[in-house]
């Protein structure tokens, strides 16, 4: 008997937004790209893993071997070709972020710390704060550390318990915060508090952050591709949040890490990795994401069901 089945259009509404979404951020990556060489000549630091090639290679195989040995239709291709679409979101972010080191324009930490301090909020006082009370810092240290893990081993947890609707709207998601932040950050980037607030308690990764963007905008290879890149909006109480909701099919497990990533929220503030400022920032990026993602779903549902 034929088989009919054809994607709802929910479906390819999640097929078809992470490429719309990832065709605009290599786009502007290029362009970036093409300003930094016409114009600027920085230097810059390679953000691709020395593994990605043989991950591709990997998959790749892994996708002819068991199309030929279970079908194309098997549940273990479809897992397997799940993974490397996974892996393909993580390289366009990988080549935007190479791309968006490249900018030009000078950064608006001061501003930032002006506007925090004409609301009382002192980075200084709050890092002492915490470097006082050492076993809160360390705990904070780890689950601030943590969010590599939750950003590698959760999608491939929904991957592979086949809740491919979950992670094609995680892409989306991904990859719309991503196009939205790191546009906001070539013209209006950041170096981080470590490198305007003067404190003992601040981290080498810290001040490591700062050091790139001075040595890339003096013409100077970087000395370290250690510490973060951007603090305004914070990517990382964005990934946070798009963990949790990536979770949201699994109610144990929301409920476990819901505390876990309240506490990453407060680790990015009180181990002075970002302004407070920055997760307001991080909202600004998340509603319109949040905002254009549903928008377009419902449209496409109506239009279809027209």
């Amino acid at each position: 008997m034929q088989n009919n089945r054809r994607a709802t259009p929910v479906q390819d509404f999640a097929k078809y937004c992470p490429i719309i979404t990832a065709f605009f951020i290599c786009s502007l990556a290029i362009v970036a790209y093409a300003v930094n060489f016409l114009f600027y000549r920085f230097p810059g630091n390679n953000y691709f893993p020395p593994s990605t090639s043989l991950i591709a290679i990997v998959l790749l195989l892994a996708m002819i071997g068991g199309s030929l040995q279970f079908g194309k239709h098997g549940r273990f291709v479809r897992t397997v070709r799940e993974i490397f679409y996974f892996f393909l979101v993580l390289v366009v972010i990988a080549f935007a972020t190479n791309a968006v080191q490249y900018t030009p324009f000078q950064p608006i930490d001061k501003q930032l710390i002006a506007i925090e301090a004409s609301l009382g909020i002192n980075m200084q006082a709050i890092v002492a704060w915490t470097a006082n009370h050492p076993r809160l810092q360390l705990l904070l240290a780890y689950i601030y550390d943590s969010l590599h893990l939750q950003m590698s081993i959760l999608p491939l947890a929904v991957i592979i318990a086949g809740k491919f609707s979950y992670i094609r709207e995680h892409y989306c998601l991904l990859l719309v915060t991503v196009l939205i932040g790191f546009t906001f950050y070539y013209y209006l980037p950041t170096m981080g508090p470590a490198s305007f607030i003067p404190s003992p308690y601040f981290m080498a990764e810290q001040h490591a952050t700062g050091i790139k963007f001075t040595e890339i905008h003096r013409y100077i290879q970087p000395s370290t591709i250690e510490g973060g890149m951007i603090a305004m909006p914070s990517f990382h109480a964005i990934w946070a949040w798009l963990c949790l909701y990536l979770v949201r099919c699994w109610p144990i497990v929301f409920i476990l890490l819901l505390p876990i990533n309240v506490l990453l929220l407060a680790s990015c503030i009180l181990l002075g990795w970002h302004y407070p400022i920055d997760l307001l920032g991080s909202f600004l990026i998340l509603l319109p994401a949040h905002g254009l993602y549903f928008y377009y779903k419902k449209k496409t549902q109506k239009f279809c069901s027209q």
